[in-house]
């Protein structure tokens, strides 16, 4: 188990702070799902270009601009099965109020790319929040009640950041012991942090993509993408159990 500094182990003051029993859920069922007999085939499978699963297709497809949302980010989202809305789309695309604050908020200055969950401390943590609370108020509709597209915030920071946001779903959140909270970005990321914290999580993952990539046909993408490879274990076990 590896020990870290007590930065990337804090939360800010105003968040509700994970449970022990949440932590050591999650880093559990990731170590069960990692060492499964079937996880190398799983994520093959979702890397593999002659399968309809998303792949590196989801990070990779242009165009990719890490500073602003682009059509690419938008078709991206499809790809997992969600989508931004027509209203949604002009705030995202067009240069309105809401696209200034969003290229705000992806400048180096706020979320620099070589940000890590595994090294997030409580001011990256706040500014994660910040865009996914503002991806949230972009894709909800003026006249819907509910207004928590959470998921499709979710995948759209994880295209923005593939090493610092996960791809939070029903199927994962379930999967790691989070329904409760799977509203909960703050409760979530925390269990996710913890996860990539730990030694054995990420030599296990590398393990996994060494093997995968002798698979013909298969493309991982960035190799060094622990998070999104982690997320894909998961989710395609959640799924395919």
């Amino acid at each position: 188990m590896t020990t870290t500094d007590e930065r990337f182990t804090a939360v800010p003051d105003h968040w509700k702070a994970a449970t022990g029993a949440q932590l050591e859920r999650g880093l559990g069922t990731a170590l069960s799902v990692l060492h499964d007999a079937r996880v190398v085939d799983n994520v093959a499978l979702h890397y593999d270009r002659d399968s309809n699963y998303a792949g590196a297709t989801f990070l990779d497809i242009d165009p990719v601009d890490p500073y602003a949302i682009t059509s690419g980010d938008l078709l991206s989202l499809t790809l997992l099965g969600v989508k931004a809305e027509p209203q949604a789309v002009r705030r995202l695309l067009e240069m309105t109020a809401t696209n200034r604050e969003i290229r705000g908020l992806l400048t180096e200055e706020h979320l620099p790319l070589d940000a890590d969950l595994m090294v997030a401390d409580n001011d990256t943590l706040v500014a994660m929040a910040s865009l996914h609370e503002t991806l949230k108020r972009a894709l909800s509709l003026d006249r819907t009640q509910n207004k928590n597209p959470w998921v499709t915030a979710a995948k759209l920071c994880a295209r923005k950041r593939p090493d610092l946001f996960p791809v939070r779903d029903t199927v994962v959140c379930d999967l790691l012991g989070l329904r409760v909270t799977r509203h909960n970005y703050e409760v979530d990321w925390q269990v996710y942090r913890h996860i990539i914290q730990n030694d054995e999580v990420r030599t296990r993952l590398d393990e996994i993509i060494d093997e995968v990539q002798t698979r013909d046909g298969v493309n991982v993408g960035h190799v060094n993408r622990r998070l999104r490879h982690l997320d894909v274990a998961l989710w395609m076990h959640g799924r395919r159990s």
